[in-house]
């Protein structure tokens, strides 16, 4: 008959499962490393992990993958999100360890996806003397993420996040004016509407509309009207630097909305910092360069076309008050 192993062996055997992995995997260090190859069997080891090539007969050509294996997860960092383990007898100078480890990657920089990995394992140990050593390990399937010669299944991780943010890039510029590079319309209107639904009131919104504008596409061409349009949404930007939504709503029209409150002082001061930067850049040009505004301030329940109707209207007054000039 089977003699029965002292429950104190097994046990000993799961604590050095345990602190195998966390060398390996959580704490890698070159104490770890030694600890790691010491526990091994270099007469009877044999190993199958979770990469494709992961096949190892011998001590010999396991220490060449695990070499490379450590070489390759330089940089990736795994905290454990859940583990399992259990002890087995098998004859009277060795036993079995299965059960599974659930890890994902750890980064201190915000990623959309992250190297995960759920595997399951079983280590067979052969006593020698007042120790275990590791026979055989065969943990997991090969992951069909993983690309051959991977020991982590972070290629395919890799992609998504570029695909990711090549999304995120192309979604962005789908919300710009390929012109200026200003929110399009639509755009301009989803976030000026999402800040009214957060609260927005006492922002400010501006109605801006480039005056003699016609003269230069007349004059000049439209070549070099399309660089006095992009000129103007620099200077736009220059005035409005922060804490604001800047839009060309089409054309020669543009439009600001402020991202925080502000008084009808600080609202007035930048309208007519706009309008007076715009008319200094005529200084060499052999058309006259100058701009219309029309301001309102946002209260609750307002809606995008409400501040967008009220805009529109002191607009209107700027312009037949002789233009170059801001009107509530």
């Amino acid at each position: 008959m089977r003699q029965e192993m002292d429950r104190a062996w097994l046990d000993q055997a799961v604590h050095m499962t345990q602190a195998l992995w966390r060398a390996y995997v959580i704490e890698p260090s070159d104490e770890g490393l030694q600890f790691i190859l010491a526990s091994l069997d270099p007469e009877e080891l044999s190993l199958i992990g979770t990469g494709k090539h992961e096949f190892y007969r011998d001590f010999e050509s396991f220490l060449q993958g695990f070499q490379n294996d450590q070489a390759e997860s330089q940089g990736v960092t795994f905290e454990i999100l859940d583990e399992y383990y259990e002890a087995r007898q098998l004859g009277s100078d060795s036993c079995i360890v299965f059960g599974t480890l659930w890890v994902r990657e750890k980064t201190d920089q915000p990623k959309p996806l992250l190297v995960e990995m759920d595997t399951r394992f079983t280590l067979t140990f052969r006593r020698e003397g007042d120790r275990w050593l590791v026979t055989h390990l065969h943990h997991s399937m090969p992951n069909a993420d993983q690309q051959r010669d991977e020991y982590y299944p972070k290629t395919v991780t890799e992609q998504a996040n570029a695909a990711l943010k090549y999304s995120k890039a192309l979604e962005r510029r789908a919300e710009l004016d390929s012109m200026t590079e200003l929110l399009n319309h639509a755009a301009f209107e989803k976030y000026v509407s999402s800040e009214l639904i957060d609260g927005g009131t006492g922002s400010a919104f501006f109605m801006i509309d480039l005056d003699y504008f016609k003269e230069v596409n007349d004059t000049l061409g439209h070549p070099e009207g399309d660089r006095v349009i992009r000129e103007f949404a620099d200077v736009l930007g220059q005035v409005f630097a922060r804490d604001a939504l800047l839009g060309r709503l089409g054309g020669d029209e543009f439009a600001v909305f402020t991202t925080c409150a502000v008084s009808v002082e600080e609202a007035e001061a930048k309208a007519q910092e706009l309008i007076d930067t715009w008319k200094g850049r005529s200084q060499g040009r052999p058309v006259r360069l100058g701009c219309s505004v029309g301001i309102v301030r946002a209260v609750r329940g307002d809606t995008f076309y409400d501040l967008y109707r009220a805009a529109d209207g002191a607009l209107y007054e700027s312009k037949r008050g002789g233009r170059g000039r801001f009107s509530w």
